[in-house]
């Protein structure tokens, strides 16, 4: 056999595997966490009992058994919202500016830049005195905020910094994983992040009209990699994001993203109390409750159409959809039998009831165990609308029995027996007296 045909036969080495780079990311994430150079963030109960200990400290000139811990934590309190501005603390205060200008530790260093990032105001003493300390300091930092400098060489400029970096986020691809590149490893913490959000909010805000950048401002407020959506400025990028649509709408791809990724992002606005909602201009809040409502419209159609046959669901789909968008529907709210719900589900799941996001349950039982329920706000008006041969029913809104929108459950037998009300069944001109009522 010649040598060519033995290496022919020989089996080639396996490559080595390549490492999984998404599991050595996390890990290296896992190391910065662990052995971080960011000053230790005491809680409340602690932070006053941390700052007169580093006080008789630097008072007796006692350092002997002084841990670096202690020096981080007490810095990260002595210059907080609440103790900043403390005349009994400036002596302090001074202290940690005159030893950031004169130490060398890379330790104590980082963590007063970090305390200077997250206590950021741009017009604040505090952050003026700490920008300049730091800047002094720049050529003695470590590695990672020496990246930071590097990147952003601005960033001790109280003045300059959130619009330097709103600046830079907005020609980034991925302003969280970019900014955590440049070293600021937690783009969502407050202080200069939250000067810098607002700042590219308002610069995104005129062309929130394009598809890129609606995306590129969701993925900002929830990245893939966080559980929860940033909620410090939360309203501003709402209204940013809502605000060019008070009097029209856009493709109804983009209506499904915004209002799919806000009800996840920030709870329902119709059924969640407070949070990022309730800061939001009241003409901004009515252009998602306008579009929620024609979607919990157009929801209740397909499946009630699915679930019961009849021919008289187009119709009325085309009348209240017709209603809908003459602005005469305020609100809506679904409640489907279990039947519906079970179906309402299969939609979801396969995302082909897009942007739709919750409902209630009809619970009468026997022979309306099937019927689902549309509860309408028009005007001053409350319309009940349901399935399975059930009348439409029109309440006054100030009833004291007409069934509120946005509840976890309903009876529709209750609520046709609420005396005071008036009804219809779905024959002749009904559509005609329901105009006429509301």
């Amino acid at each position: 056999m010649s040598l060519n045909d033995t290496l022919a036969r020989l089996r080639p080495p396996e490559p080595p595997a390549l490492p999984n780079l998404k599991t050595l990311a996390a890990a290296a994430e896992r190391v910065l966490h662990r052995w971080s150079d960011a000053a230790p963030d005491p809680p409340e109960r602690d932070r006053e009992k941390l700052v007169l200990r580093m006080e008789a400290h630097r008072i007796e000139e006692r350092w002997d058994g002084v841990q670096m811990s202690l020096v981080t934590a007490a810095g990260r309190a002595v210059f907080d919202a609440t103790r900043r501005g403390r005349s009994d603390l400036a002596d302090l205060r001074g202290f940690y500016l005159a030893e950031i200008r004169a130490s060398h530790r890379t330790t104590f260093l980082g963590a007063m830049v970090s305390v200077y990032l997250e206590s950021f105001a741009p017009d604040a003493p505090h952050t003026r005195a700490l920008a300049e300390a730091l800047s002094e300091a720049r050529d003695r930092l470590g590695a990672r905020w020496r990246t930071l400098v590097e990147g952003i060489p601005e960033v001790f400029r109280p003045d300059l910094a959130p619009e330097v970096i709103a600046r830079r986020m907005v020609g980034m691809r991925s302003p969280w994983s970019e900014l955590k590149a440049l070293g600021l490893r937690a783009p969502h913490a407050p202080g200069l992040m939250d000067f810098a959000h607002d700042a590219y909010v308002a610069r995104l805000r005129p062309h929130l009209t394009v598809r890129a950048e609606i995306e590129q401002l969701l993925s900002w407020l929830k990245p893939d990699d966080q559980a929860v959506a940033r909620s410090s400025g939360a309203p501003a990028a709402i209204e940013a994001l809502l605000g060019h649509w008070r009097t029209g709408n856009p493709p109804e791809a983009d209506v499904d993203l915004i209002t799919r990724s806000l009800v996840a992002f920030y709870g329902d606005p119709r059924v969640q109390q407070g949070g990022a909602w309730a800061s939001v201009a009241p003409d901004c809040l009515a252009v998602i409750l306008r579009w929620l409502t024609g979607k919990d419209i157009r929801f209740f159609m397909d499946v009630v159409s699915a679930v019961e046959d009849s021919h008289m669901w187009e119709p009325r789909r085309r009348f209240w959809l017709k209603l809908h968008a003459q602005r005469r529907i305020d609100a809506a709210w679904v409640a489907f039998s279990p039947s519906g719900a079970e179906y309402a589900r299969r939609l979801l799941k396969t995302g082909e009831a897009r942007g739709v996001v919750s409902y209630g349950q009809q619970t009468a039982g026997y022979s309306r165990a099937n019927t689902s329920l549309l509860i309408l706000k028009c005007g001053n008006k409350i319309v009940v609308e349901g399935s399975h041969s059930y009348k439409v029913h029109i309440f006054r809104e100030g009833h004291p029995r007409a069934p509120a929108l946005y509840q976890r459950a309903y009876d529709c037998e209750q609520i046709r027996l609420v005396p005071g009300s008036e009804s219809r069944s779905h024959l002749g001109d009904w559509q005609g007296w329901v105009e006429e009522r509301i």
